[in-house]
C-alpha cells in the first residue's frame, strides 16, 4: 500500500498520486487500469479516486471505460498541434498586452512575480538532479501568471482547461530531451527581457517559437 500524507483532501492525494504516474510514464498509454486496483493500492475508497479519475479525464489525460477502468490517452499529432496553436494564441497575446502595459503598477507586479518564477526555475536548474514534475510546474506557472495578468475570466478558463494536456506534453518533451529544461528557461528569460523593454511585436513572435511544434512530436 502506498504511503500518503494524510494533510490534503484525498481527492488532491489520488489526482496528484495518478497524475505523476501519467506523466513519468508509468502508467503506460493505451493499456487499461483497473480502478479497483489504484483504490486499493492508495487505501482509500472508492469515491476520491474516482472523482480524481473525473478530473483527469476532464484534462483530457485519460479515457475512462464504465465498469472496466481507465487508460492513459494517446496524444495524437493533430491534438498536439491545437494545443500549442492554443498556448500560443492565448500567451502571445498575454504577453503582447503586458509588454504594451509595461509602465503600470499591475504590470509591475506582475514582472516581480515573473523574476520569482524564473529564479526558482535556475534553482532547480542547479540542482545535482533537477525535478522535473517541479520544473515542469514552474514552466507552467511562468505563463500562467502572464495569462492572469490579463484579468479576463474566459481566457483563464480556456487556458486551465489545456493545463494537463500542456504539462504532459512538457514533461515528455524533457524527459525525452533534458537539455530542454535549459532551453526553455533561457526562452523565458528572453521572454521577459521583450516585455520589460515594451517590444510588443517581437515578444509575441518569441512566444510562437517558444511553443515550436517540431520540438513536441516524435518524443
Amino acid at each position: 500500500m502506498v504511503s500518503i500524507p494524510p494533510v490534503r483532501r484525498l481527492q488532491d492525494q489520488a489526482y496528484d498520486y495518478l497524475k505523476e504516474k501519467i506523466m513519468s510514464g508509468e502508467l503506460a498509454e493505451g493499456q487499461l487500469y483497473s480502478e479497483t486496483k489504484i483504490t486499493a493500492l492508495l487505501g482509500m475508497s472508492r469515491t476520491p479516486v474516482r472523482d480524481a479519475l473525473i478530473r483527469l479525464n476532464m484534462e483530457g489525460l485519460i479515457e475512462t471505460f464504465p465498469s472496466r477502468g481507465f487508460s492513459v490517452k494517446k496524444v495524437s499529432t493533430v491534438e498536439i498541434r491545437e494545443t500549442l496553436e492554443i498556448r500560443c494564441a492565448l500567451e502571445g497575446y498575454a504577453a503582447y498586452v503586458l509588454a504594451e502595459q509595461i509602465d503600470t503598477p499591475k504590470a509591475r507586479e506582475t514582472m516581480f512575480w515573473l523574476n520569482e518564477c524564473i529564479a526558482e526555475q535556475e534553482r532547480l536548474l542547479l540542482s545535482p538532479k533537477p525535478n522535473i514534475t517541479k520544473f515542469v510546474d514552474q514552466n507552467f506557472y511562468f505563463h500562467n501568471i502572464m495569462v492572469d495578468f490579463l484579468g479576463n475570466e474566459a481566457i483563464t478558463r480556456t487556458y486551465k482547461r489545456y493545463e494537463g494536456s500542456i504539462k504532459e506534453l512538457t514533461y515528455r518533451r524533457f524527459l525525452g530531451v533534458p537539455e530542454s529544461m535549459r532551453e526553455s528557461f533561457k526562452g523565458h528569460i528572453q521572454i521577459l527581457a521583450l516585455i520589460r523593454s515594451g517590444n510588443t511585436e517581437q515578444v509575441f513572435t518569441r512566444i510562437k517559437s517558444h511553443n515550436d511544434e517540431a520540438r513536441y512530436v516524435n518524443m
